[in-house]
């Protein structure tokens, strides 16, 4: 009998263990700059997400799976043709992936909130 729950244990935390290191990257990044960004591109390596005509407290919602190991970046481009580049300084890789808020700040600067 012990024997026969161990194993449904086992066979129920399977998909769960798969679920949470599946690779997949899914991101929230919310536009705290101050002002609306004209063009919000998110990278990982091997996926790319570019939102455009973002407004100022928006949300827009980045997913894909890395191909590689390698950092998350952030481009701005502003209303006024300005543009600012940023890195995260958050190692993102193909199996494990990352899942978290991102928040672009007014001082060119992103803060990462991981789930």
């Amino acid at each position: 009998m012990w024997t026969l729950t161990a194993g449904l244990s086992i066979l129920m935390a399977i998909p769960v263990l798969a679920i949470a290191v599946s690779g997949r990257t899914r991101i929230v990044l919310v536009n705290e700059a101050g002002r609306e960004l004209r063009v919000l591109a998110a990278r990982i390596p091997g996926e790319e997400c570019v939102f455009e005509k973002v407004p100022v407290h928006g949300r827009v919602v980045c997913q894909g799976r890395a191909n590689a190991d390698g950092d998350l970046s952030v481009d701005l481009e502003f209303t006024d043709g300005s543009k600012a580049q940023m890195e995260a300084g958050t190692f993102v890789n193909p199996l494990f992936g990352l899942r978290g808020v991102a928040t672009v700040n007014a001082d060119g600067g992103i803060r990462l909130q991981e789930d």
